[in-house]
């Protein structure tokens, strides 16, 4: 037997008909759809917002478009009213209603208060009226007040060993900012960096990042005599500001080469001070040395006063009769000075005399054979001047 009774021609033909026509409905009712809605992720505050909603009848017709936050309604567009566009107060959303159609709504001077799920509502016409929605979420961010970020508790200067504890302090935002170090170009280890809370400040709720960075110093953090220490503060893809030390590692200090004549004067050395100083230099250096006595410092200023006067007078005494002697001494010939001042030339001298076969001469046989030419030519000339 049949489940179902027989049935006429009419009422067969009008069942088939009848499922027609479910079926053209339901056809109708799947072809509403949502393409994309585009709500952007971040908003700089102040700045203006966009929202758009896209969607596809398919060949039926638009009964509304409808836009909510956080569930409260602020933006209804239907056709069929004058004017098609509406909208209701909600705190921190302003639409600007001529830059504002069915697909796409513009918000104006957005605020912290304006961040949040928004979501769009296209319905068909009836008599299906057909519903899809969909959401998305807005962040509004408020970007640091106090410019790129600060470093504090640096040093100039470091040696290795010593420990660098410094901290980066971003300027007040929403949301925080993501802090980061770097020494030379190079990311910090994670186990230098020390974390701490984030500061609420404001009615706002404003937000301040501090990221603190404590390592001891090794001699691979200095590169040609510096080491560069550099805090990078960024948000997302728009933000990124940043802010470097350079620092310099301690350097020895050597000791002066060259020593001061003072110093020399004053040493209790028995040194001979002649070497590679003149003739007249080294008679008034042994004056010097002469009347300058360590213990000098525990004289009586009176005394003290009286041998400087003195030892004035012999020093300009000295050099008077030194530049007289030096008169008398340019005239004796060259090598007689190596062969007074210097063994080594003297030797050099009597050699060259041996290989000769000559005595050497000195040079005070010399100044003698000199000086008895001399009266030998003046008696010559009196004789001839008498004649």
């Amino acid at each position: 037997m049949y489940p179902f009774p027989l049935l006429r021609d009419e009422d067969t033909i009008a069942l088939l008909l009848h499922s027609v026509q479910r079926d053209l409905s339901l056809l109708k009712r799947s072809s509403l759809r949502l393409v994309e809605v585009r709500i952007p992720n971040y908003v700089i505050k102040g700045s203006t917002a966009q929202l758009e909603c896209l969607y596809d009848l398919d060949g039926e017709a638009l009964y509304s478009v409808k836009w909510y936050k956080d569930g409260n309604e602020f933006y209804r567009y239907v056709p069929r009213d004058m004017p098609p566009a509406q909208t209701f107060l909600l705190p921190g959303v302003s639409v600007n209603v001529h830059n504002s159609s069915d697909a796409i709504v513009t918000l104006r001077e957005v605020n912290l208060q304006t961040a949040g799920r928004f979501r769009c509502e296209v319905s068909g016409e009836a008599p299906s009226f057909q519903t899809v929605t969909e959401h998305g979420d807005m962040v509004v961010v408020s970007l640091p007040d106090q410019g790129p970020p600060k470093i504090s508790g640096g040093r100039p200067r470091y040696q290795i060993g010593d420990w660098v504890r410094i901290n980066c302090t971003a300027g007040r935002s929403k949301p925080a900012v993501q802090l980061s170090w770097f020494i030379n170009g190079e990311a910090a280890e994670p186990q230098f960096l020390r974390k701490y809370n984030t500061i609420l400040s404001g009615r706002e709720g404003l937000e301040t990042s501090v990221l603190g960075l404590q390592f001891r110093v090794e001699q691979h953090h200095f590169r040609n005599g510096d080491m560069k220490l550099k805090c990078v503060a960024s948000l997302s893809t728009f933000y990124w500001r940043s802010n470097e030390e350079s620092v310099e590692g301690d350097r020895p200090q050597k000791a002066p080469v060259l020593e001061s004549r003072e110093t020399v004067y004053a040493s209790n050395s028995r040194a001979d001070p002649v070497q590679g100083m003149s003739l007249r230099e080294s008679f008034v250096t042994k004056i010097l040395s002469f009347f300058i006595q360590p213990n000098a410092a525990s004289k009586s200023d009176s005394t003290l006063l009286l041998k400087t006067s003195n030892t004035i007078i012999l020093i300009i005494t000295t050099l008077i009769t030194s530049y007289g002697c030096l008169g008398r001494l340019l005239g004796i010939k060259h090598n007689c000075i190596k062969l007074t001042l210097q063994r080594e030339t003297r030797t050099i001298e009597n050699n060259r005399y041996k290989k000769e076969n000559r005595k050497p001469i000195y040079c005070y046989e010399k100044l003698k054979q000199q000086q008895q030419q001399q009266q030998q030519q003046q008696q010559q000339q009196k004789q001839q001047e008498q004649h």
